[in-house]
């Protein structure tokens, strides 16, 4: 392909033509690739040329020659440079190309037009500018590559990963609190993590976020460049959601380094919000150091980075029950005054600090000209109060007792070899090994109690509170009464390339294991509720007779040790791949690959036995007097309970990607693909059927008998059925069992990705891109609860009923006794791990870019999804995944607007800079996202409404008529207060378009998010010559700043639900002649639902609705 504009800027340099394409060839690559064609003073192919690629800094060389198509290629080169690029032909001359720059997990490409003389084009920086890596036969998929000055002037006010992933324009932050990184409306969980091919991801899955911490994995200040990949069509490449891979700095021939401090004070560095003042924490201070430089010059080189985060006084924020004004700060105190009369130590507000420390060490080896190496070592460990639990709502305290600590550690270890065997054939030898372990747990073991301040019972599980209730919680976390993760982590690759012509065909295979144990021991300690029983007011009474109105407690069966508890067992992965990139004409490449996933798992989960009613001992307890029965699962759902993952569950991958580039004045092309893709699910997913399974995992017991099952407040000596007389294994009515089973033709999530992209020259510099890709989910995953009973009846909307009598005569309930028709010797939580093809997402980008030149760069992309699903995967527990999903109907399997869907984005990222004097510059970096909200579904509030017994506020609300015969209200709801209800209804849009109908889930939006971020950089001159001090201010939601109204979010919370209304009971006779009763609260505080201000969630040190600043102090010599 000739463009007429280069052959000018040819014959200017002498004849050598350069451009950088970026190519997605390396997944998880930590380093960078060149290649090209080699023509004559002709135009024709210059075959036997011998090419010498130099890392000036380092030294280091590699060599290629030209085949007969005149076409070189060199892999497993050092990311950046500067390089210089030298040609040589006897007879046909020799060229020159200086300062090449080299981006992460791409191949730039350098043609060279040999004369008959010594040619030198000198100093052209190529990479980093939009049009040059942009364009290239090799970019065939979707992605973002930020490495250079563009990663060091971004702003980044987190000093974090997805503050570098949210420049791609498909990327979204989901949770700003918690990083949480979503592409195209997928799952965070699916996206793929690493920092020099080491997964830096969560191992295990239990971080909402994706991460292992709540801080970054590792120092920002030790990343040379990311890559961000959308779609991928390498085969070595397997992600349904993101691959983002960053790699670390590497030493060279001279000692650099780095001293730096980055601090922020909530007192004067993070704004007001209602004219308060944020008290999430104190500090946050970062101190760290790089260095890196020569062990033997051009030979052996090595990187060091160190860096401790320290964020002190941190504590429980957000909105509560008292400053909501739900709850009065002494009846809290009261509440707390009883805890500790009866025993349980309610805490004392103490500051709390988080600790995260965060070390790399580097080699870089040059073993010779055809062989390099790298050793890796990375460390990051972090101990982390939880003072914000998932208790947090505006109608409940916290108090400390009830926060614990995660204390956790990774070590991460890999070897990484590149060797050129012959001029055509190298490979790429990579290995891994990660440690992972976390130990989350409360300072003092104690039993959990809660009180709530109404004088209906509370539910065993604080999680299902009505929000009409205000409730006060203390005493250890049930979640945290034994809980421990270790992880032991192997990966592998082998691959071989070989350059035959035209072709370039790669081989090798993916080896993955790791082995997994999770001690989840919730509720061992137990768990009491107390409420109002007496009506005075106030539980506190109750609570001093230890009158509690619910008891729940997990008892591990007798015998089992905690390895066994912990269901420890290893996954294992073996993935062969084949592909052939073939430039087929001078304007044409394509690819075809074929990977296949090979997934093992090494044993089956435990079975489960059960004794009948019969059996039993009247109590419904074991009796040893009769035989246990085999397999209660498959002896009431007709399949096996101990499916086990193996070759069966095989997935062959086929992949096809193209790049077409267009003869015309300015570079225009055409690329895309199609392909299979696979990600391994979060492993506590697939470990849940190994942890609860019946055979070994604890039994739940209950009680609402203070007299038979009295209080105790000594941890290790609960009321009611003890270990000894639970047998590991049997399943009965009085102790039944949770089992968590994959369904025997489960298959690991899987989903074809399509994508089309059209790049464009245009004037000013400017760069265009249209991109549109699809996925379209082959095997997403789908929960279901077997035994949440049969239905029995219909509600007065149709839905069904699982009460096994209703109406009654309660008018605070609708019926009596849930899941009718349920099995007593299984749980009603257990569940079933399935596939749907249901759900997926369609995104179109528009984007231009503009490379830095006069000093401005910039980029402005829209981008409109539209994404489906059937189930988020929000949870790391297979009942919650169940729970957290908002159905009419139990089991529905329902493709509705996914929880990650963001319709519209549009991003602007601008840098100025200028060298006022010597080289010093000042830089000023602009980043704005506005964004629609995401998606909310519309409930009932108040108690369960189906009888299913699943979790209050999940319930989709029915959407009465003006006058609707289905909905009668409570008895002292005054016409006013209907007439507010019916009014609110028409001033909705959704609502008023959907009167007589069920509310379809997730159908409503949240409001619009705008965010506007800013930093600004000045270099000063340092001690010594090449020094430099660098101070730096990042400002998170600057707009907040200017405008105290400006750049808050507005939203619902996690569960993505809204209420519309409290359905407290069923009059009448169903189905033909019932009646919900609607509870429309009071006129001063009504049951529908308003939006809230988010502060923050999980993580107290990153604001959502606040302005923040970010100061950085640093040295680079």
């Amino acid at each position: 392909m000739t463009h007429p504009n280069r052959v000018r800027l040819s014959k200017l340099s002498l004849g050598l033509m350069v451009a950088l394409a970026a190519a997605p060839v390396f997944a998880q690559s930590t380093s960078a690739g060149v290649g090209g064609q080699v023509v004559s003073a002709d135009g024709q192919p210059v075959a036997g040329a011998e090419v010498t690629i130099t890392h000036i800094e380092s030294g280091t060389v590699s060599r290629a020659t030209t085949d007969a198509a005149g076409r070189y290629s060199a892999r497993g080169l050092r990311v950046g440079g500067p390089y210089t690029i030298t040609i040589n032909k006897a007879g046909a001359g020799s060229d020159t190309e200086e300062n090449v720059y080299l981006s992460l997990n791409q191949v730039g490409i350098v043609n060279g037009q040999l004369s008959n003389d010594v040619n030198t084009l000198g100093t052209v920086v190529a990479v980093g500018t939009a049009g040059s890596y942009v364009f290239g036969s090799e970019n065939k998929g979707v992605g973002t590559n930020i490495g250079g000055r563009a990663l060091e002037t971004a702003v980044s006010g987190n000093r974090s990963i997805d503050d570098i992933a949210r420049l791609d324009p498909r990327v979204n932050i989901t949770e700003q609190s918690e990083g949480s990184i979503s592409v195209s409306g997928q799952n965070n969980r699916y996206n793929n993590i690493s920092v020099d091919g080491l997964s830096v991801g969560d191992p295990f899955g239990l971080q909402a976020g994706g991460l292992a911490f709540i801080g970054s994995p590792i120092s920002a200040d030790s990343i040379s460049a990311y890559d961000i990949k959308i779609s991928d069509y390498d085969v070595t490449s397997d992600s349904v959601g993101a691959n983002i891979n960053a790699v670390t700095k590497s030493g060279t021939n001279e000692f650099h380094g780095s001293v730096y401090y980055a601090f922020s004070n909530a007192s004067s560095m993070v704004g007001e919000f209602n004219g308060n003042e944020y008290t999430g924490f104190d500090k946050n201070e970062t101190l760290g150091a790089t260095f890196g430089g020569p062990i033997l010059k051009d030979k052996l080189f090595f990187f060091l980075s160190h860096e401790i985060q320290e964020v002190s006084g941190l504590s429980g924020v957000g909105t509560d029950a008292v400053s909501s004004g739900k709850l009065t700060q002494s009846q809290v105190d009261a509440v707390a005054d009883a805890f500790a009369t009866i025993g349980v130590d309610p805490g004392t507000d103490v500051a709390a600090g988080l600790e995260n420390t965060r070390t790399v060490a580097k080699l870089d080896w040059n073993i010779s000209d055809n062989h390099r190496a790298t050793f890796t070592y990375q460390r990051t460990k972090e101990d982390k109060p939880q003072p914000y639990s998932s208790y947090a709502r505006d109608y409940s305290v916290i108090l400390p007792s009830n926060w614990y600590t995660s204390a956790s550690k990774t070590d991460n270890y890999s070897m990484q070899l590149f060797s050129d065997w012959t001029e055509n054939f190298s490979t790429e030898l990579k290995m891994g090994y990660q440690e992972y372990g976390a130990v989350n747990g409360a300072a003092k073991d104690q039993p959990e109690v809660y009180a709530c301040f109404s004088a209906t019972a509370c539910p065993n599980n604080p999680t299902q509170i009505s929000s009409t209730v205000p409730w006060v919680i203390a005493g250890e976390d049930r979640f945290r009464h034994q809980n421990l993760i270790d992880s032991k982590r192997f990966t592998g690759t082998l691959s071989g390339t070989y350059y035959a012509g035209d072709h370039v065909i790669k081989g090798g295979f993916d080896f993955l294991s790791n082995e997994i144990g999770n001690a989840f021991g919730q509720l061992l300690h137990g768990s009491y509720s107390f409420y109002d029983k007496n009506g005075n007011g106030t539980p506190v009474d109750e609570i001093l007779a230890k009158n509690y109105g619910t008891f729940v407690k997990n008892v591990i069966p007798n015998g089992v040790d905690l390895a066994t508890f912990a269901g420890t067992w290893k996954y294992t992965q073996f993935s062969p791949f084949l592909q052939d990139t073939w430039q087929a004409t001078d304007n044409l490449s394509l690819m075809f690959g074929l990977r296949v996933n090979i997934p093992k798992a090494d044993r089956s989960p435990p079975v489960a036995g059960y004794q009948l009613a019969g059996q039993t001992l009247p109590n419904g307890q074991y009796n040893p007097a009769n035989p246990i029965q085999p397999g209660v699962w498959e002896h009431y759902f007709g399949y096996p309970s101990d499916t086990t993952l193996g070759s069966k569950n095989k997935v062959f991958e086929p992949r096809f990607a193209f790049n077409y580039s267009f003869n015309s004045e300015r570079q225009m092309q055409l690329r895309g693909g199609v392909g299979l893709f696979q990600s391994v699910p979060p492993y506590v997913w697939l470990t849940n059927p190994y942890t609860n399974n019946g055979a070994v995992s604890s039994k739940q017991y209950t009680s609402t008998n203070p007299v038979t099952d009295p209080f105790s407040a000594d941890p290790y000596n609960q009321p009611g059925v003890q270990s000894s007389a639970l047998p590991a294994g049997v399943c009965t009515s009085g102790a039944n069992c949770q089992i968590d089973v994959l369904d025997p033709d489960f298959k690991l999530p899987t989903a074809w990705k399509f994508s089309l992209g059209f790049d464009a020259e245009l004037p000013w510099g400017l760069t265009g891109t249209v991109e549109y890709q699809k996925i379209k989910h082959k095997d997403a995953i789908a929960y279901i609860l077997p035994n949440v009973g049969t239905p029995n009846g219909v509600l007065p909307d149709g839905r069904l009923s699982y009460w096994r009598t209703y109406p009654n005569a309660s008018t605070t309930q609708v019926g009596n006794g849930s899941n009718n028709g349920s099995y007593p010797e299984i749980f009603y939580r257990s569940t079933l791990l399935t596939n749907t093809d249901k759900g997926g997402s369609d995104s179109l980008t528009f984007s231009l870019s503009k490379a830095m030149s006069n000093g401005f760069s910039g980029n402005f992309s829209i981008t409109q999804t539209r994404s489906t699903e059937v189930n988020p995967g929000t949870s790391s527990q297979a009942y919650s995944n169940y729970n957290y999903v908002a159905r009419t109907n139990p089991n529905e399997i329902v493709e509705a607007p996914s929880r990650y869907d963001i319709p519209l984005s549009v991003k602007t990222s601008l840098t100025w800079e200028h060298a006022f004097f010597g080289d010093n510059k000042t830089t000023v970096s602009v980043f704005y996202n506005g964004r629609s909200g995401q998606p909310y579904s519309w409930v009932f509030g108040g108690s369960d409404v189906n009888g299913d017994a699943v979790a209050s506020n999940v319930d989709l609300a029915y959407i009465p008529l003006a006058n609707d015969p289905l909905v009668s209200y409570r008895a002292g709801t005054t016409a006013d207060q209907i007439a507010a209800f019916q009014a609110f209804i028409s001033n909705d849009a959704y609502l008023s378009s959907r009167r007589g109908q069920i509310a379809e889930r997730g159908s409503s939006r949240q409001p619009w998010v705008n965010q506007l971020d800013l930093g600004v950089q000045q270099e000063l001159p340092g001690f010594f010559n090449g020094d430099k001090f660098v101070i730096r201010m990042d400002v998170y939601n600057f707009a907040n700043l200017l405008n105290k109204d400006w750049g808050t979010q507005e939203g619902l919370g996690f569960f993505a639900t809204r209420r519309l209304v409290n359905a407290v009971d069923v009059v009448g006779t169903c189905p033909t002649n019932c009646k919900y009763v609607y509870d429309l609260g009071t006129a001063a505080s009504p049951s529908w639902q308003s939006f809230g201000t988010y502060d923050t969630y999980t993580n107290p040190f990153r604001v959502i609705s606040r302005w923040q600043a970010l100061l950085t102090v640093k040295y680079i010599f």
